[in-house]
């Protein structure tokens, strides 16, 4: 059963909605935090400005006509950091640079 494209949302801190993408096949267990989009940064900002909810966990967005990505043809460049807010966690894991940041002209 594929599950690439399926949406995971849950809610942080007893009040955010957090926008997740799976990106692996079932039973590997991959995804994307959406954190921001232009004018919108940070993930509880993003789901609130775009009222996701915890409704639409588990849509695809293969499929789906209530919540999609689009493919604008933009490849941007980018540029990769250790995750924030991880202080707790143990070598080499607070160093992975598993945080991908698009460049921006400022």
């Amino acid at each position: 059963m594929k599950m690439v494209g399926i949406v995971y949302i849950y809610l942080c801190y007893g009040i955010h909605n957090l926008l997740n993408i799976v990106t692996g096949e079932k039973e590997e267990p991959q995804a994307v935090l959406i954190r921001g989009i232009e004018n919108y940064n940070g993930p509880g900002k993003l789901t609130k400005a775009l009222d996701i909810t915890r409704d639409l966990n588990t849509i695809s967005l293969i499929n789906s006509d209530i919540l999609w990505i689009e493919d604008i043809g933009m490849i941007p460049e980018y540029f990769t950091t250790p995750r924030i807010g991880i202080d707790y966690a143990t070598e080499p894991y607070k160093s992975i640079e598993w945080r991908y940041l698009i460049k921006t002209d400022n």
